[in-house]
C-alpha cells in the first residue's frame, strides 16, 4: 500500500486517534469498516466441551478478532467525537436544522473514510471545516472567520483543510450560488430584530434582484447592507442610520454608499433622497 499523497510505503498507527497514517507526510489512510475478514477455522485443534459441543476456535484466532474489534471501536469513537464537535460549531452559528445536522455527520464520515483529513488536522479543525462546507453547499454560507469562532481554529490549517474538501468534491461547490434571501435576512437581523423592517428589506431585494440578474451586475461585498439602507429610506426608519448599519454589519459606510449609488443608478436615480417615502411599486427601471 502506498500513501496517496507522497507515495511513501511506511505507515504508523495512532491508538488514541484510531488512525493509520503515513510516517512521511501524515496523511491518514483509512479502510472501510469491517473490510478485513478473519477466518477462525483452521487445521489446528478446536477446543470442545466435555459433551463434544464446540466452545470456540484457537486462542490466536480470538486474539486477532479482539484486536480488530478494538481498532474499529476506536475508529468509531473518534468519528463520533468529530461529529459532536461539528454539531457544536453548527449550533454556535445559530443553525439548528436537523437535515443540516444529518448532512454534517454524513460529510464528516465520508471525508474520514476517503482520507481527506490529515493527521495534522485536530478534531476542532475538522469539525469547523465540515460545517463551513455543508453550509456553503446548502447556499447558506458563513465566513471562515465566523465558523472558527467556536474553537478558535488556526486560519492556516483550517483554510488548508477547506481546500482539500473543495478539491475532494470537485467543481460542485463552485457552481453553487448563495441564496439571496438568506443573505439579506442575515444582514438585516444584524441591524435590527424588527421583523417588519426585515420584511420590507425583502421587498426591496425582490425589486432589485431581477434587475441585477438581467444586467449581470457583479454585486459588491456591501450589496445586502445597501439593500437595507435603501429600504430604510423607502420606508422611513429614523432609528436606523448609515452609521448603525455599518457598525452592526462590520462593513464600512463608504462601501455601503458606493454600492447604493450603483444600485440606484440601475434604475436611473443617484441618491436615496429620491426614493424616500416612495412605494416599491413606484420605482421603475429607467
Amino acid at each position: 500500500m502506498k500513501c496517496l499523497e507522497c507515495g511513501n510505503k511506511t505507515f504508523d498507527y495512532d491508538e488514541n486517534m484510531g488512525e493509520q497514517y503515513c510516517s512521511s507526510c501524515g496523511l491518514i489512510m483509512v479502510t472501510e469498516l469491517f473490510e478485513e475478514t478473519v477466518s477462525v477455522q483452521r487445521n489446528e485443534e478446536i477446543v470442545h466441551s466435555p459433551d463434544k459441543m464446540a466452545l470456540g476456535s484457537i486462542t490466536s484466532g480470538f486474539s486477532k478478532i479482539a484486536k480488530n474489534n478494538r481498532r474499529y471501536s476506536s475508529k468509531d469513537s473518534h468519528i463520533r467525537k468529530g461529529i459532536v464537535l461539528s454539531q457544536m460549531v453548527l449550533s454556535s452559528v445559530g443553525i439548528n436544522d436537523n437535515s443540516l445536522r444529518d448532512r454534517v455527520a454524513e460529510v464528516y464520515r465520508e471525508l474520514y473514510r476517503k482520507a481527506v483529513f490529515s493527521r495534522a488536522n485536530t478534531l476542532e479543525v475538522r469539525g469547523t471545516a465540515v460545517v463551513w462546507y455543508v453550509l456553503t453547499e446548502n447556499r447558506t454560507p458563513i465566513s471562515v472567520m465566523n465558523a472558527s469562532k467556536e474553537f478558535g481554529c488556526s486560519g492556516k490549517s483550517l483554510n488548508r483543510l477547506i481546500r482539500r474538501i473543495k478539491s475532494h468534491y470537485g467543481s460542485k461547490i463552485k457552481t453553487l450560488r448563495a441564496d439571496p434571501q438568506y443573505l439579506l435576512k442575515k444582514a438585516a437581523y444584524l441591524i435590527t430584530d424588527d421583523i417588519v423592517f426585515v420584511s420590507q428589506c425583502m421587498k426591496t431585494l425582490e425589486f432589485f434582484e431581477p434587475i441585477v440578474e438581467e444586467l449581470e451586475y457583479n454585486k459588491r461585498n456591501a450589496y445586502y447592507e445597501s439593500i437595507c439602507w435603501i429600504s430604510k429610506n423607502i420606508f422611513v426608519y429614523p432609528r436606523i442610520t448609515l452609521k448603525s448599519i455599518a457598525e452592526r454589519s462590520d462593513v464600512s459606510w463608504s462601501a455601503i454608499q458606493k454600492q447604493t449609488k450603483d444600485l440606484l443608478g440601475l434604475i436611473g436615480l443617484s441618491t436615496c433622497a429620491q426614493v424616500k417615502g416612495k412605494q416599491i411599486s413606484e420605482l421603475r427601471r429607467e
